[in-house]
């Protein structure tokens, strides 16, 4: 599966994943309200299981697309284990923690003739927390969290199930109440999907930082295979992937088409790592430097936004 593919499988998975289990939330929502439906409440009931069932399908295909993915490496630890990810580990960590909370729903539903109904009935509120966890993956972690038609996606799903929570708790239902809701979910939403991103936190001490600037190779050479994350309504555009088993990552900040600040960063397997800025910038490279290294990487871009190439790491002066 090539790179494009894998990167497009991840990104519409996760997508579905989240429509299906927001409407299976809704869903759950009316028939817990005892809403009327034109079908029988067993069928009813069974389209609520299979879309939670569709859901845990997508979620999974959305995993393996993203172990596939060699842009952004993930390991199986890393995807198992909540906020290990050196790319924006806490929006990640929601997304992984969404899904471990829905496999304990869904064992809880194939053991729910073995136990107490009330006790079962409330694991089942937890299918909230996996939404609510859901939601501030894709808005914190999806490289379209700053796009339009995502967020308009996401700000109607999160209206609709604040919609169907008021119709459940509230004794009556005012258009106020409901422009309140609405309003609520739309600026819930752009708050979010415009948040600043916290750093790893395996990465913010001096010592640490130290130690991996002591190690950083005094050669090095790899194939760029990259990606441009930033969306475009973001003044930062944002390079990252890998050379070789190197990570990579660039930022520009570009503003009124000028660059005004640059870094570079690249993260080695033996957990060395270094930081420095871009020199000079054209559309077919870059020069710069990282720690005491120069830096030059040769890339093509193509219309997808992938970026290929070849990264050369040499002492300063070399």
């Amino acid at each position: 599966m090539t790179t494009a593919l894998t990167w497009y499988v991840a990104r519409s998975a996760g997508i579905v994943a989240y429509l299906l289990l927001s409407t299976s939330v809704v869903l759950g929502v009316l028939m817990s309200a005892k809403a009327r439906f034109t079908w029988p409440r067993f069928a009813v009931e069974e389209v609520h299981r299979f879309l939670a069932i569709l859901t845990g399908v997508f979620i999974v295909l959305h995993g393996v697309a993203l172990l596939a993915d060699r842009v952004v490496p993930i390991s199986v630890v890393q995807i198992v284990i909540p906020f290990q990810t050196a790319y924006r580990p806490f929006g990640v960590g929601l997304g992984i923690t969404s899904a471990l909370l829905l496999l304990a729903v869904s064992i809880s539903n194939l053991l729910r003739k073995r136990m107490p109904y009330r006790f079962w009935r409330r694991i089942h509120y937890v299918t909230l927390a996996v939404w609510l966890t859901a939601t501030g993956h894709g808005l914190l972690s999806g490289t379209d969290r700053q796009d339009f038609w995502f967020i308009a996606l996401v700000a109607v799903a999160v209206c609709t199930v604040g919609l169907a929570f008021l119709g459940r708790f509230a004794r009556t239902v005012s258009l106020g109440a409901v422009g309140g809701v609405a309003a609520t979910a739309v600026v819930a939403v752009l708050a979010l999907a415009f948040s600043p991103q916290a750093k790893p936190p395996h990465k913010t001490t001096t010592t640490v930082a130290a130690r991996a600037a002591t190690t950083v190779p005094a050669a090095f050479s790899g194939t760029v295979a990259a990606r441009i994350v930033s969306g475009d309504s973001s003044p930062v555009l944002s390079v990252v992937g890998h050379a070789g088993r190197a990570g990579l990552r660039v930022d520009l900040l570009v503003n009124e088409g000028q660059v005004q600040q640059t870094s570079l960063a690249l993260s080695f397997p033996t957990g060395a790592s270094c930081r420095g800025t871009v020199t000079a910038l054209a559309s077919d490279g870059l020069t710069g430097s990282c720690g005491s290294r120069a830096v030059r990487i040769s890339w093509a871009i193509a219309s997808d936004r992938t970026v290929t190439g070849r990264l050369a790491l040499a002492p300063a002066g070399a």
